[in-house]
Parts: structure tokens; C-alpha cells; sequence
């Protein structure tokens, strides 16, 4: 690992899981290559992306860094024909799951699965309202149970017999 990038040897039919460990044992993010005949490589992510991050998808030849004028395919769709040799989608939809390839030279490379997953984001929204809602549900049983404590009390003082003194005339 040098810097912010890895090197990889790649062989003929070649697909893993790859990723960089520096010496201090930090490890950057695993991605998929697939190669055919160490021809054209996509570089894509490993894990299910989260709806509304960014990602980056890349085409690559053995032995060289990132390739210019290249077709990228979702689901055998031509989405775009980039100079950079780089695919970037900058928020995720689920729209976006499915095969990719890119094409380089008329060699394509095997197609890759990227898949989607929901934010986690809809979820923790839905936390605040939830507890203002249980909260003024608590608040209400509560109430409700003193005003029957009380009510029952109240109730109870009515019923209860007075004395009557001697001394008082009836």
C-alpha cells in the first residue's frame, strides 16, 4: 500500500475480494474484481451500498491503473461513456442494483452484482416521532390513573358516616 492506493497482480480469470491492510493494521474497503483472461477489470464494491451514499465503480486493464474511454453497462444498459474510466454515482437508489460491466477496446469485462440496501437513515427518523408519541401516551395514562385515584377517593368521602354529637341539637 502506497498512500491512498493499492497495487494488485491480477491472473487470467481472476475474481476475489481484495482489499489493502497498511502496516499499522489499518484495512480500507474490500471491493469485487473480476478479470477474463486478464483482460478488462470492474472494480466494485464488495458489500450492499447504503441508499444515498456515493460510489464509484472503475475499469481497469492488468497491471494499469484506471482506463480511459470506457463504456459502463447496468444490466446490459449503456449508462455512460466515460474518459475517466470511472462510473460515479453520487446517491444511490434502489434503482441502481443489478449487473455491471465496463468496455474497454470492445473487451468487455464479466459482469458484477452491486447491491442495494435501505438507509438506515428512514429508520432513525421515525425514532423521534415514536417517542414523542409513547411519551404523550405515558403522560396520559398517567393522568388518567390519578384522576381515577382521585375520583375514587373523592367518591369514597361521600359514603362515609358522621357522627353526631351530643351536644349539638338534632
Amino acid at each position: 500500500m502506497s498512500g491512498s492506493s493499492c497495487n494488485f497482480t491480477i491472473y487470467s480469470s481472476y475474481k476475489a475480494v481484495c482489499w489493502c491492510e497498511s502496516g499499522s493494521g489499518e484495512f480500507s474497503n474490500a471491493v469485487n474484481i473480476t478479470g477474463h483472461n486478464g483482460d478488462v477489470l470492474l472494480v466494485s464494491p464488495v458489500h450492499p451500498v447504503t441508499e444515498g451514499a456515493s460510489v464509484t465503480l472503475s475499469c481497469r486493464l492488468r497491471g494499469q491503473n484506471t482506463l480511459s474511454n470506457v463504456f459502463f453497462y447496468h444490466n446490459d444498459k449503456l449508462v455512460q461513456n466515460d474518459s475517466r474510466g470511472e462510473l460515479k454515482i453520487s446517491a444511490v437508489s434502489q434503482s441502481d442494483e443489478g449487473f455491471y460491466k465496463c468496455e474497454h477496446s470492445g473487451k468487455a469485462s464479466p459482469q458484477s452484482w452491486m447491491a442495494v440496501k435501505a438507509s438506515s437513515r428512514f429508520e432513525s427518523s421515525k425514532f423521534p416521532v415514536l417517542f414523542v408519541i409513547r411519551s404523550i401516551i405515558g403522560v396520559g395514562v398517567i393522568f388518567i390513573l390519578l384522576f381515577l385515584l382521585f375520583g375514587f377517593r373523592k367518591f369514597q368521602g361521600c359514603g362515609t358516616e358522621q357522627t353526631v354529637s351530643k351536644d349539638e341539637p338534632q
